[in-house]
Order: C-alpha cells, then sequence, then structure tokens
C-alpha cells in the first residue's frame, strides 16, 4: 500500500483518535483530566525542568500550566523548588506518589496501544512503526 493513499491516511488518523479516547479512559480512571496525564507524563520523562519547558513540551500557555501544575501540587504529585543559581526559575520534580502515578499511567497506555496497534492493518502498522522509528511487532532487528 503506498504511503501516500488516503486510506493509510484514514487509518493513521482512526489511530491517534482511538489512542486520545485510551488517555481519556486512562485519565478518568486516575481521576484526572487529559492535560493532567499529559503534564504528568512529561514531568516524568523530563524532569527536573522548569515551568517554561514544561509550556513548550505540552503546548500550552504559561496561565494554563500553571493551573494545572497548582492542581497537580495540591494532590501531592508535584514538587517545586527553587532554581540554583537563577532563583528566578522554579525547578519542577514529581514528587514519589506522582513517580508511581505516572509510572502507573504510562505502562498502562503502553499495553493499551500495543493492543490497538495489533489490530491495525500490517501496511499502516508499518508504516506507523516506521515513522515512529520504532521496530515492527514480529520483526527481527539485523
Amino acid at each position: 500500500m503506498d504511503p501516500s493513499q488516503p486510506q493509510v491516511g484514514t487509518e493513521v488518523a482512526d489511530l491517534l483518535l482511538r489512542c486520545h479516547q485510551i488517555v481519556k479512559e486512562l485519565a478518568a480512571s486516575a481521576d484526572l483530566s487529559v492535560d493532567d496525564f499529559h503534564c504528568l507524563s512529561q514531568l516524568y520523562m523530563h524532569a527536573p525542568c522548569c515551568v517554561k519547558e514544561l509550556c513548550e513540551f505540552l503546548g500550552v500557555h504559561p496561565t494554563r500550566a500553571s493551573r494545572l501544575l497548582n492542581d497537580l501540587e495540591k494532590r501531592g504529585y508535584v514538587a517545586r523548588a527553587l532554581g540554583f543559581p537563577d532563583k528566578r526559575r522554579e525547578h519542577l520534580t514529581l514528587t514519589p506518589e506522582g513517580m508511581d502515578a505516572a509510572r502507573r499511567l504510562l505502562q498502562s497506555s503502553t499495553l493499551r496501544v500495543s493492543h490497538l496497534a495489533a489490530i491495525l492493518p500490517s501496511e499502516a502498522s508499518r508504516l506507523l512503526a516506521s515513522s515512529l522509528g520504532l521496530q515492527e511487532p514480529g520483526s527481527q532487528s539485523t
């Protein structure tokens, strides 16, 4: 199948929509919003970081990031510390509770997306794996 064909594009669009639905369900199961889920996962991957960096990772305005961080901090998932040597910059990290929550959510999402990828048509699966720089399930590396 030619990757430039609309059918492949619709299969990828469907996969992205299904992935978003998985994130919504996982976030809801942990009493989090989708934005909370993304914030926790980005901090899990990139902490410690500053608010400006988090805004870039999430693609949100600093006001939105501040609201997310305030909520996650109240829940005990995020900790803020003054930067060193620049005390004007806060450094964000996950608390142990935040690390546990993020780890559980990311593990669950990996399992759910793996099952989803397994039902994709093989050409769409190969195209997706290739575009993400991943090895297709069941293939051997050389």
